[in-house]
């Protein structure tokens, strides 16, 4: 039972909320130990508060799941778990939660509460209507991102909240088109929102919008407000691991025919986390390495 309910609670999408540390490693406290700890506590809060609310959902959309090929195994759909132990399970969870994030800091609590009641809304409403379902889920990217810096008081970049919301509006596309793409004439009738958008719309957003994320990130990378707040004038030095990313992905949906499950399709891909730990190290070097602040001589 407790490896089904760790299942239901789907772990893996926890990868989600990394981006509260975001906040941590832009304001340069990364190797401050008392904001680390901060928000790694806020990240295991905001983690378990997310996994409550996927119990909520799967709990909804039972009949729906069932018809999927690849979320009928899911435990309340396969009917493997009790859909009152899970409730039940999650009625203690989720109050700790909220406690442990009232601890770490009031208005990261309203945040977490605001995101729940949010995706609440979503699950009830927006998520049958038509790109508000995928901007949506966006936004629930932005207020990870801003929840992360509000816990340890500092200010975000609007231009990389800007990204965020570009990015994660790319990867929602990419999974409607690749739901689409697996069930064909059965769309609908997994996800009746899936009969409003076609293939051929998909490619256009999912297009346009990862556009928007390279030159909302280039934006941010040369923009002299970042250079002040970071101390480096050479953050356009990581926009070429950026757009391999973003090439990558594309791969990844079109080739690898795997953009219905974004989460497993950048675990599984070595380009993908290698490029990512690439920008994080180049970021860091570029952050805390070059004291001067001068731009390389070339020989």
């Amino acid at each position: 039972m407790i490896y089904l309910y760790l299942k239901l609670m789907r772990v893996p999408q926890w990868i989600k909320n990394v981006i509260l540390f975001a906040g941590l490693i832009f304001s340069k406290k990364i190797f401050e130990l008392p904001s680390l700890t901060k928000v790694c506590l806020a990240f295991f809060c905001f983690s378990l508060v997310a996994s409550c609310q996927y119990v909520f959902n799967d709990f909804l959309d039972q009949k729906e799941d069932a018809k999927h090929p690849e979320k009928k195994h899911r435990p309340l759909a396969s009917g493997e778990l009790d859909s009152g132990i899970a409730l039940a399970i999650t009625g203690i969870i989720l109050p700790v939660a909220l406690i442990g994030a009232y601890k770490l800091s009031p208005v990261f609590f309203y945040l977490t509460i605001f995101y729940l009641l949010f995706n609440m809304l979503y699950s009830k409403v927006l998520k049958h209507i038509v790109i508000l379902d995928v901007m949506s889920i966006s936004i629930g990217f932005v207020l990870r991102a801003i929840a992360g810096a509000v816990v340890i008081g500092v200010e975000f970049s609007h231009w990389l909240l800007l990204c965020t919301f570009m990015l994660a509006l790319f990867w929602g596309f990419s999974k409607r088109r690749g739901e689409i793409n697996i069930l064909k004439t059965d769309a609908g009738k997994h996800r009746k929102i899936l009969e409003e958008y076609s293939i051929e719309f998909l490619d256009l957003m999912m297009a346009v919008v990862a556009t928007l994320t390279l030159v909302s990130y280039v934006m941010y990378a040369v923009s002299p407000e970042t250079a002040k707040s970071l101390g480096t004038p050479h953050m356009v030095y990581t926009v070429p691991i950026v757009v391999y990313a973003i090439f990558r992905s594309l791969y990844i949906i079109y080739i690898k025919n795997m953009g219905h499950n974004p989460t497993k399709a950048i675990l599984t891909d070595v380009s993908v986390l290698v490029s990512g730990f690439i920008w994080l190290l180049l970021i860091l070097f570029l952050m805390f390495g070059n004291i001067s602040g001068q731009p390389p001589v070339l020989q």
